[in-house]
């Protein structure tokens, strides 16, 4: 079953340019941004990012393990 009747260096050919346009689009706003855009851009995207385990807060894995089991560590 074909999804295309185009053969498929035709559409190769068609995304060769597009994806140098994109390419030159985020070139261009990488040049134009400013520091504190950048700062929020990475400040949004730790939302998403794991959180860096805390030593202080006695939640490791054995201590996990241990409530986890109920035995003491």
């Amino acid at each position: 079953m074909s999804f295309s009747s185009e053969p498929k260096e035709k559409l190769g050919a068609l995304r060769l340019p597009n994806w140098e346009a994109v390419e030159v689009i985020k070139a261009q706003e990488l040049a134009a941004m400013t520091e504190e855009r950048a700062l929020q851009i990475i400040q949004s995207l730790r939302l998403f990012a794991p959180a860096q385990p805390n030593p202080l807060n006695g939640m490791g894995l054995v201590e996990q393990q241990a409530i986890f089991h109920r035995r003491k560590p």
